[in-house]
């Protein structure tokens, strides 16, 4: 998808269970830059590492409930343009189809993101905000105007995230499917219909 190469810390072990707290501690998209930066902060990632982490929504779609709230009433914040094409795609908040979240290069995992910020063209309030508050705002210039400055502030970010709360010793294990926790499963063996009817 065109994004930078980096050598990730191998070795991280899985959880032995599935936390939605954990799951409810990430950022909602129609919350605002504090309280975005506030949620990563709590986690060690400072203003640049969330910025630049916030890039990784050049790839992907969003469900309509997820920024409805731009277009009902209609954000100030929002290019018209794109409030229209969204108005389309999405009649009701309850409408089941998808947007793009990088409206230039939907498929492109590039700085195109952070033009569209700087366009008004950011689809969730949380992305739209940080073109709005002073604590991102050059962040955001800053990483549009230079696709390699985001690429080098991403890889950074994503490193240290991956070292949060890393489990070690027995803690956890190395899952055989990266989405499913490894379970001790009986044993079944093939049993010949016909022999119990008799």
């Amino acid at each position: 998808s065109g994004g930078p190469n980096f050598a990730v810390p191998l070795g991280r072990r899985d959880s032995l269970n599935f936390s939605f707290e954990e799951v409810n501690n990430l950022p909602l998209p129609y919350n605002i830059t504090s309280v975005t930066l506030q949620t990563f902060a709590s986690k060690n990632l400072d203003v640049t590492n969330v910025v630049a982490l916030v890039g990784a929504h050049t790839l992907g779609r969003a469900h309509c409930h997820t920024f409805y709230n731009r277009l009902s009433p209609l954000d100030p914040n929002m290019d018209k343009t794109l409030a229209k094409i969204l108005n389309t795609t999405c009649p009701s908040t309850y409408s089941r189809n998808t947007a793009n979240l990088d409206i230039r290069t939907p498929k492109v995992f590039d700085n195109k993101y952070y033009i569209n910020l700087m366009n008004r063209q950011g689809l969730f309030t949380s992305d739209q905000d940080l073109f709005t508050d002073k604590r991102t705002k050059g962040l955001v210039e800053a990483f549009a105007h230079d696709q390699t400055l985001f690429f080098e502030k991403f890889v950074d970010g994503f490193i240290r995230m991956s070292q949060l709360d890393v489990l070690t010793g027995n803690q956890g294990e190395i899952r055989a499917k990266c989405n499913v926790i490894n379970n001790k499963r009986p044993i079944v063996t093939s049993i010949n219909v016909d022999e119990m009817v008799q």
